[in-house]
């Protein structure tokens, strides 16, 4: 059986042939990925939902690393061609820079794990600048549940909810959404627009189509009620490091003071009851409130995510700017 027979039964076509990212692909795509760190960029949701508007999402096999093609319209910025892999990393990075230029297009690389650069065998070849926009943020659960590990101000807020709500009337719980109603409860709530509700259409789209799809890309949810009506949810992947969860979304009611504040101590009890240790809030998308939101939160670790170019091309663009 030749390579080529092997990648086409595996799902994924040979570079620079890819292969269009659907449903059915999902157990195959996990399994090429179950050995990396767990990053929400590399996720099958993420890609289903993020970078698949026009069902443009694609993915290759080249020297038994994974080329994914990252594209947006309207967002060429971020666009492009990614590695991942450890095998042959310089050679695959040369064969997808030489495909580029023999396109015309600029030799670049985009949203390359760090990983992956830790497996080049000659790194003085290639010019490599973190993108802080898609950099993942890191937490450990145990940093927001129980109460007494809280630092003191949220511990505060989290009383005062609990004394103004009552604890009884509080619960937390898993909706099934292949049921009609369940994902027409988070759908149709009238979520206000602000804080961590404040998202563009492009994630409102996202949203939408994880609750509708929920099943098909295997993920999960968590909400909570008070009172019997539902103040907030997250929606999360457990990746193959079942350590961690990956957040894909979240919205919550401020109509009761202090929601936020007790969600995240919510949530975190409810993961840490579910054997996970780590969460990765994945990007700030380079929004400031964002930004400022996560980096408050205290993360312990960063996924970070970078563009590559050949150091020749750097090396000729330098000169020329200069």
């Amino acid at each position: 059986m030749t390579k080529r027979v092997r990648d086409q039964q595996a799902g994924f076509t040979t570079f620079p042939e890819f292969t269009k990212l659907t449903f059915a692909h999902r157990k195959a795509y996990e399994a090429s990925i179950a050995q990396y760190p767990p990053l929400a960029g590399i996720s099958f949701p993420d890609l289903m939902t993020w970078w698949n508007p026009l069902n443009s999402c694609a993915v290759a096999e080249l020297n038994g690393n994974l080329v994914i093609s990252y594209w947006l319209p309207g967002a060429e910025k971020h666009s492009g061609l990614s590695l991942l892999g450890e095998n042959h990393v310089d050679e695959s990075l040369c064969s997808i820079f030489d495909y580029l230029a023999q396109r015309g297009e600029l030799p670049r690389v985009v949203r390359v794990p760090e990983f992956v650069l830790g497996h080049l065998q000659y790194p003085e070849l290639f010019v490599a600048k973190e993108d802080r926009s898609f950099s993942e943020y890191i937490y450990e659960v145990s940093k927001f549940y129980p109460l007494n590990h809280l630092i003191s101000y949220r511990r505060h807020r989290v009383r005062k909810f609990l004394s103004a709500v009552g604890k009884e009337n509080i619960v937390v719980k898993s909706l099934d959404l292949a049921l009609p109603e369940h994902r027409r409860a988070l759908l149709n709530h009238p979520w206000p627009n602000t804080g961590i509700n404040k998202l563009a259409k492009l994630e409102d789209e996202a949203i939408e189509s994880s609750i509708l799809q929920a099943d098909l890309l295997g993920l999960e949810n968590a909400c909570l009620y008070v009172h019997g009506e539902l103040q907030g949810y997250c929606i999360y992947s457990q990746p193959a490091d079942k350590r961690y969860v990956i957040f894909k979304h979240a919205k919550v009611d401020y109509a009761i003071p202090r929601t936020l504040d007790y969600m995240i101590y919510a949530f975190a009890a409810w993961l840490a009851d579910h054997g996970t240790i780590f969460v990765n809030l994945d990007t700030d998308l380079g929004l400031p409130f964002l930004r400022m939101f996560k980096v408050a939160l205290g993360p312990v670790n960063y996924f970070r995510r970078y563009t590559l170019v050949p150091a020749t091309a750097y090396s000729r663009d330098a000169t020329h700017n200069t």
